[in-house]
């Protein structure tokens, strides 16, 4: 727990965060949440001085000024999350650009000092008080903190701005050249990062502290060459029949952020009477930005606004289909944190378990994915059914191939522009996505390369107990729904793997109980291609043919995350 906390706390301010037995209703822990709408929610950035104000009176009475130091670490989180949200609600907007990138380097001040504040505290004259004040363990992982010199916070500060200056790229044609560019000097500086902070690789550093897995690169390597071998085929035969036929739906229609949250709460409360709460928080106090405005950053997350007891889900889409799948994986993001009651300053950042949260209701969602997207027509529904599990397919793909990439360029001092657009290629051919893609860059597109290295396997790793879900569902779907509710109520400082073995979900890191997930996986993803589907179909013609088609497993799609949860897209 102490690693855990040691890293999380200082990189936190760089990319802030964003169950067993069925049992529904009482999964969720009852506390206050007071309604204030986002219009209400003021802007004022980061007082630094405040914070060294604060810290001096909290040194004399730890234990009275307990709930202030809670209640300032709460705001300065907010003050930061306010100034992204903004940026991205105005993309390429450098006034806004600037800001964040300020707002983010006086955070990482004011958690610092905050971190450090608590650790002094512990070790003086008032130490037994304020432990006695704090939660079990969280005083342990707090002792002996190492405050950030200025040279960390200088590296921090430099890194800030080299994501704001990729932020503000401007999509044209230079743009793949000018943020491989951006992404070297990422790269060197992280490993001088990683260095700095006693670790070999950076990888490992990534793994270890920054997200806190219970698994390693090597265990993610032996992932990469599964997937290429067994799932990777499938996605390849299923996305060709796809491509034969016409989506039963037009995705140029795209819906209006109303829109999309009509039908999402029209229809949640058929998942789970338990999920409307949390969506109605959500519209009631306007905790969103939805749709496919030009304005808006292409990007989709879900962040805690702890000052306000709040949270905001962030989407734009681009597709009709898109608009409500990917709209109900991040609300899988928000119900999460809406009955998460864990003060942010002991929040970690789990992001197996939250995309476990959002991949697992995306795929619950899916029988009124059905209805709206193809209403009662049976052909119709199955091509909704097989598009969506290709979708997740290509999530778990993309999971693996980008981790590769950066475990490869990470690990590679001196690579060239041009070596990271060959190395992109040759990961296309290894997982014989060349055989549905053009082989352009496609790397440079997705944020998490630049604000949260090593974040992409967690899509994949959570997909295969999100996959548990949808095989359950399949036979109970009360069962499943029961099953996902008490996932969705497990907090942040949650193992991973503990959250799997509590709820009897598939251990990702155990290859019998991924093959048993596999062989079930080919079991119904060959029941779905096999039915005839004259209408939208991909009718294959004969027994052979879907044998042939069917022969591997269906893995899971994710949606990206920046602090929470984002998504880079590939139309």
């Amino acid at each position: 727990m102490k690693k855990r906390r040691s890293c999380a706390l200082l990189l936190a301010a760089v990319c802030a965060l964003s169950l067993a037995v069925p049992c529904a209703a009482a999964c969720y822990e009852a506390f206050d949440r007071p309604d204030t709408a986002f219009a209400d929610m003021v802007y004022t950035g980061v007082d630094t001085a405040a914070v060294d104000a604060f810290c001096e009176r909290f040194a004399r009475d730890p234990a009275g000024e307990y709930d202030a130091l809670l209640a300032l670490y709460d705001e300065v989180y907010t003050q930061n999350e306010l100034a992204y949200i903004a940026m991205c609600e105005h993309a390429g907007d450098e006034a806004r650009s600037a800001e964040s990138e300020r707002a983010a380097n006086d955070f990482a001040y004011a958690s610092d000092r905050l971190c450090l504040a608590i650790s002094e505290a512990l070790d003086g004259e008032h130490g037994g008080a304020l432990r006695a004040r704090m939660p079990d363990g969280e005083a342990d992982a707090f002792s002996g903190y190492e405050a950030a010199d200025d040279g960390t916070l200088d590296g921090y500060s430099t890194e800030n701005a080299l994501v704001q200056e990729y932020y503000r790229l401007p999509d044209d044609d230079a743009f793949a050249d000018a943020a491989a560019d951006v992404y070297l000097r990422l790269a060197a500086l992280r490993r001088e990062q990683a260095a700095d902070a006693g670790w070999d690789s950076c990888a490992d550093y990534a793994y270890a502290s920054q997200y806190a897995r219970e698994y390693d690169p090597a265990d993610a390597r032996a992932l990469h060459r599964a997937v290429k071998s067994r799932l990777a085929p499938l996605y390849v035969r299923c996305e060709r029949i796809l491509a034969r036929r016409e989506t039963p739906w037009d995705d140029e229609d795209v819906p209006s952020g109303a829109e999309i949250l009509d039908a999402l709460q029209a229809h949640m409360g058929s998942v789970s009477p338990e999920l409307t709460e949390a969506l109605d928080y959500l519209r009631r106090n306007g905790l969103f930005r939805v749709g496919g405005d030009d304005a808006l950053y292409d990007t989709g997350f879900t962040v805690s606004l702890p000052a306000y007891r709040a949270v905001f889900l962030f989407n734009k889409v681009s597709t009709r289909f898109d608009a409500f799948s990917s709209t109900a994986h991040e609300f899988g993001h928000f119900n999460a944190a809406y009955h998460d009651p864990t003060p942010v300053l002991y929040q970690y950042p789990n992001a197996d378990v939250s995309e476990l949260q959002a991949q697992g209701l995306e795929l619950l969602f899916l029988p009124a994915l059905q209805e709206i997207l193809a209403g009662g027509d049976a052909n119709a529904r199955d091509y909704v059914a097989l598009y969506a599990l290709t979708r997740m397919l290509s999530s778990v793909i993309d999971g693996c191939l980008y981790d590769e990439f950066e475990q490869t360029v990470y690990a590679s001092p001196g690579l060239t522009a041009d070596e990271l657009f060959a190395l992109e290629r040759r990961l296309y051919r290894a997982y014989g996505l060349d055989a549905v893609y053009d082989e352009e860059p496609f790397w440079g597109y997705i944020p998490h390369r630049f604000d949260q290295p090593f974040y992409y396997i967690s899509y994949a790793a959570s997909a295969l107990p999100a996959l548990d879900l949808w095989l359950r569902s399949r036979e109970d779907y009360a069962a499943a729904v029961d099953a996902y509710l008490a996932v969705s109520a497990a907090r942040t400082d949650a193992w991973f793997l503990d959250v799997l073995r509590e709820g009897g979900l598939c251990d990702v890191t155990d290859a019998q109980a991924v093959a048993r997930l596999a062989r079930a996986l080919e079991r119904e993803t060959g029941a779905l291609l096999g039915r005839r589907c004259d209408g939208y179909g991909w009718a294959l013609g004969g027994a052979a043919v879907v044998v042939a088609g069917c022969c591997a497993v269906l893995w899971v799609r994710k949606r990206l995350p920046r602090r929470g949860s984002c998504h880079a897209k590939r139309d």
